[in-house]
């Protein structure tokens, strides 16, 4: 039940509280005796108090005080209101006044983010107590008394329980439970940790710093991001993509989760790269206009944090996707980060993150990789800054994070590291010791950092002199300012009883937007003699599943039924069809961390390449060669096409585009082609029945392309060279750095002479080049 009180009965109560005649200025107790009542194993029902023009303030064991008519949380239960608690102030005064109030170990804590917390329970229910009452024991780990947390001082993704939160005064948790848990257990989890810490912090006499959750983006049923950027390509209108982050961060605020480790927006030039997918595609002002519009949704407006919004961590700033050769930087094979090509950090790279900044996300996340001053790149510029070029992981590197990030760019917000930074990707500081990296970090001007749960580390660099004092304030005032500035300071509390209601009300309300977006985002990419749509029901269809691993029966059983439904007849044989369709899932062969080979895009089976050392995570072959496969039965596809063909059929085929395909063993057996974009588990269906829409003619495709398809395993085949300054480097046909569009000029004209079309784009047979952009209607 919410507990909430008016100014008047505030004041009568106060009045009837005191022997002496009541003044305006008054102080009202704290509902909850912190002496009495340990949070650990009763639950406080909040209290709230409403300012008629003012934030809403929620309290547990600290007390009101009463000025002007108006209500301030009385932080630190000294019953004075001071300059942090002051509502009236600017967020940057108050946080700076917050922060030189906080112990040392305090400040420590608020610097970590605990990287896989989740509810003990899933449901409101299994929560309870017999009579009712929420069991705070259900939502954290409660260590008992006298043992110490197993996973305390964790150099790895550490987990909060009570040991840590009391301890280590860690209150910032990345939650990982998706839609998993009900939304009312994720909102105790953020009562639960801000009722423990509200409880020591009135006892210690010292501002409280309330629970922070934080999540990866969470699929409620819309395209995957590169969906995003097909469906916005074709009608050129972002406001879907607003009002989609604005009914998601209703949910996230609901349930309490107020920053977002994302969204992704490095450009996606590399076409080995892994994370490709991640990405909003290949075109720079796509992303920006995405994430400008993300930014409104998630953060309220384009004019900075406020109340009620989620703080978005965009990433991974400069950019991942320039990576070397498309090896990824969660591994040693993927530390560097290429720019080959003269200006195009600023042409491409930091496109869309100068579009987050001015848009005022709140929130920046580093990238692992590190640049090179070799002559694997060339000189980069910004704004007429050239730069040094320090061969740091980003996180560690002040050009990239103060110097460029800051001073040139104008970023306002708080600088988040990705995770494990301090023992995995340390790039450029391996011969630091974990407490120096810890201070390297926050030095370069990083605010939170996602790696082990080690504050004493941090502690011990300001105790020795290896991290200055003012560095660490700093960073806690950056994060401070934001929390300040969505009202957690003031009101922490949740109505966990309303975001299950919130969630389900806001999935259903988004279902047609979601739907919409996916019929959006398919692209027609081949109709040859207007193949599509098949609008005669009753004709006899094919289906198929190819993967990396075989056909998948769960997705074969999935599209029979969509085509039933839509008055097709399924039949056994591919010489007994009408059409044979066909769907495309094609497996990468690089995937995050230490990889063993480089990354293929061609349709292949068995296919052999040379061995990498990874258990030296090296990119150096080790003279070995190993098969991989992308698409196994490949081999299969022309004898269906065939036989459909003899039968006076058509070929469809959907190919899953995760990755710039090469389709030279795809492409010509079919007679029309769709691409999908979306793979994750909540919209999958979603996805099945936007392709059929559109191959049945219920939806006249408008989605474009992500990315550019690559033509030919030429224009990104990898050659050793020796180069000016006498480093002996691995090199690829087309520039790391440059999107596919724009690849042909920087490619040398003799290759693109053997490739059919001439082109780092595909051409098919109706001689249509599949580069970005490109996308067919009826």
């Amino acid at each position: 039940m919410k507990r909430i009180v008016s100014i008047l009965a505030a004041l009568a109560l106060v009045m009837s509280l005191l022997p002496v005649a009541f003044a305006e200025d008054s102080y009202i107790p704290a509902p909850y005796d912190p002496n009495e009542i340990d949070p650990k194993v009763t639950y406080m029902e909040p209290v709230y108090y409403e300012n008629e023009n003012g934030p809403t303030i929620g309290v547990t064991t600290v007390g009101v005080i009463v000025k002007d008519g108006l209500y301030f949380k009385d932080m630190n239960n000294n019953k004075e209101l001071d300059v942090f608690e002051d509502w009236r102030e600017d967020a940057k005064t108050r946080a700076a006044a917050l922060v030189a109030q906080l112990p040392l170990e305090d400040q420590a804590g608020f610097v970590i983010n605990a990287l896989a917390t989740n509810p003990a329970v899933k449901t409101l229910a299994e929560a309870k107590n017999e009579d009712g009452t929420i069991n705070p024991a259900s939502i954290v780990n409660m260590i008992p008394e006298g043992e110490q947390s197993q996973g305390a001082f964790a150099n790895g993704f550490g987990s909060l329980d009570s040991w840590i939160i009391d301890n280590q005064k860690i209150k910032q948790a990345v939650y990982r439970g998706g839609l998993n848990y009900e939304a009312s257990t994720v909102a105790l989890l953020n009562n639960v940790i801000t009722e423990m810490s509200e409880a020591d912090a009135a006892l210690r006499g010292i501002p409280t710093i309330p629970a922070t959750l934080i999540s990866n983006p969470i699929s409620a049923g819309f395209p995957d991001s590169l969906g995003m950027a097909a469906a916005v390509q074709g009608d050129g209108n972002y406001d879907a993509i607003r009002e989609y982050a604005e009914i998601d961060r209703e949910m996230w605020v609901a349930q309490g989760i107020n920053a977002m480790y994302g969204p992704q927006i490095d450009l996606a030039s590399d076409p080995r790269w892994p994370r490709d997918d991640g990405t909003y595609g290949e075109r720079p002002e796509v992303t920006a206009g995405i994430i400008t519009a993300l930014v409104e949704g998630y953060q309220r407006g384009n004019d900075g944090m406020k109340e009620g919004a989620v703080a978005l961590s965009v990433k991974h700033f400069p950019g991942d996707g320039a990576a070397e050769n498309g090896f990824e930087s969660h591994g040693y094979t993927g530390q560097w980060r290429l720019y080959p090509t003269a200006g195009s950090l600023e042409k491409y790279q930091l496109v869309a993150f100068q579009a987050a900044v001015d848009a005022k996300c709140g929130s920046i996340m580093p990238c692992y990789s590190r640049d090179t001053k070799d002559a694997r790149s060339a000189k980069q510029t910004y704004r007429g800054y050239e730069f040094e070029a320090m061969q740091l992981g980003s996180a560690f590197n002040p050009e990239i994070i103060t110097t460029l990030l800051r001073d040139i760019m104008g970023f306002d917000g708080y600088v988040n590291t990705d995770s494990g930074i301090a023992t995995g990707q340390t790039y450029g500081v391996e011969d630091m010791s974990e407490m120096e990296r810890y201070a390297q970090l926050i030095r370069a001007g990083s605010d939170a950092i996602g790696s082990g749960l080690r504050t004493d580390y941090i502690i011990e660099a300001v105790q020795t002199g290896v991290l200055d004092k003012a560095d660490l304030d700093r960073a806690n005032i950056n994060r401070a300012t934001s929390y300040i500035l969505q009202g957690r300071f003031d009101n922490p509390y949740l109505d966990y009883e309303k975001a299950d209601t919130v969630r389900a009300t806001d999935i259903e309300t988004a279902h047609d937007q979601a739907y919409s977006l996916h019929q959006k985002a398919v692209v027609l990419l081949k109709n040859s003699e207007n193949t599509l749509p098949i609008q005669e029901t009753g004709k006899k269809v094919y289906i198929a599943s190819f993967t990396g691993k075989g056909a998948n029966d769960d997705v074969v059983e999935a599209l029979k039924g969509l085509f039933e439904e839509r008055g097709f007849e399924i039949v056994k044989k591919a010489d007994k069809a009408d059409y044979a369709y066909l769907y495309v899932a094609p497996n990468k062969t690089v995937s995050q961390g230490a990889t063993d080979a480089e990354g293929i895009l061609s349709l292949v089976e068995e296919f052999e390449v040379d061995e990498r050392d990874k258990a030296n995570a090296s990119q150096a072959k080790t003279g070995d060669k190993i098969a991989v496969t992308t698409l196994e039965d490949v081999d299969e596809i022309p004898g269906i096409a065939e036989a459909v063909h003899a039968n006076g059929g058509k070929v469809i085929a959907t190919v899953v585009c995760n990755a710039p395909w090469i389709l030279t063993n795809l492409e010509p057996y079919c007679d029309a082609i769709t691409v999908n974009y979306t793979t994750s588990g909540a919209s999958i269906n979603n996805a099945y029945n936007a392709q059929l829409d559109v191959i049945t003619g219920k939806f006249n495709p408008t989605g474009k392309l992500s990315m550019t398809l690559v033509s030919s395993d030429d224009v990104i085949a990898l050659h050793y060279e020796t180069l000016e300054d006498g480093t002996e480097a691995e090199l690829c046909a087309s520039p790391n750095d440059v999107p596919g569009y724009d690849k042909d000029q920087y490619i040398d004209p003799a290759i693109l002479a053997n490739v059919k079309g001439g082109s780092y784009a595909y051409q098919d047979a109706d001689g249509n080049y599949y580069v970005s952009g490109f996308g067919l209607s009826f």
